[in-house]
C-alpha cells in the first residue's frame, strides 16, 4: 500500500533503514520495558516475548530484499483481544507471555490478529535491500481513529508513540523522499542509511 494512504488511517513513522541501523532499533525496542513482540510459534499460535531478534529473522530470507513486520504490543494499554470466529465479540487472551492459539486469523498470516481498530499494538514494517534503492520501513498506528465509536487509544499508549517518535528524532536525520533535495522532510534517515545516501545512495519513493 502506497504510503499516502498509510497515513489517511493511522499514525506513521516512517524510516530508511541499513542492516547495521536495523541493530540500533532493535535495541531500542528490546529496552522498552512496555513493549513486547508478539512472536510467531507455530500454525496460528503466538507468543510475547519481551526481546526479539530482528536481523535473525531477516537473515533466515534468501533474496536482496529482506522483509519483516511485527505486531507490537504496548503492555500498559491492557489485555490483548481473542476473537471469535464469526463475530466481532471478544474475550481476552488469559496470558500472551505463555502463548495463545488465534481463533480467527486476520488476512495476513504474517502477524496476528485483533481486529482493525485495536489501538493497544503497534505495526513494525522493516525492509532492508542489499543493494539499489534504500526501501522505506515504518511504524504504523492505528492511534485514535476509532474513538468515536469508543475504541480510543490508552493514554500510556499514546504517551508511549511520542516517545517513538522522540527516539526517531533523536537517532535519525529527517530527509525528503527520494532524494528530492526540495521536498518535504519527513523519512527519517537512521546513521547509516543517511550515509550511504548523503554519498549518493539512492532511496524510494513508496
Amino acid at each position: 500500500m502506497a504510503a499516502s494512504n498509510k497515513n489517511k488511517r493511522m499514525a506513521w513513522l516512517p524510516m530508511y533503514l541499513a542492516q547495521q541501523d536495523v541493530e540500533l532499533l532493535n535495541n531500542w525496542l528490546n529496552k522498552a520495558e512496555e513493549l513486547a513482540f508478539l512472536i510467531s510459534n507455530g500454525n496460528r499460535k503466538w507468543v510475547a516475548k519481551k526481546e526479539h531478534g530482528i536481523s535473525t529473522d531477516l537473515a533466515s530470507q534468501k533474496s536482496g530484499l529482506g522483509y519483516v513486520e511485527y505486531k507490537l504490543w504496548h503492555v500498559p494499554s491492557g489485555p490483548l483481544p481473542l476473537l471469535d470466529l464469526y463475530s466481532e465479540a471478544s474475550t481476552q487472551i488469559t496470558d500472551p507471555w505463555a502463548g495463545w492459539t488465534e481463533i480467527r486469523p486476520g488476512a495476513n498470516t504474517a502477524i496476528p490478529y485483533f481486529g482493525a481498530g485495536y489501538p493497544g499494538v503497534i505495526h513494525l514494517e522493516i525492509k532492508i535491500a542489499d543493494e539499489g534503492e534504500v526501501p522505506i520501513s515504518n511504524f504504523g498506528w492505528i492511534g485514535n481513529h476509532y474513538r468515536i465509536i469508543g475504541n480510543g487509544a490508552d493514554k500510556t499508549t499514546e504517551k508511549f508513540w511520542n516517545k517513538l517518535k522522540r527516539m526517531a528524532k533523536m537517532e535519525a536525520t529527517q530527509i525528503p523522499r527520494c532524494n528530492d533535495s526540495r521536498g518535504k522532510k519527513e523519512i527519517y534517515a537512521f546513521p547509516t542509511a543517511y550515509q550511504e545516501i548523503e554519498n549518493g545512495r539512492l532511496c524510494s519513493l513508496n
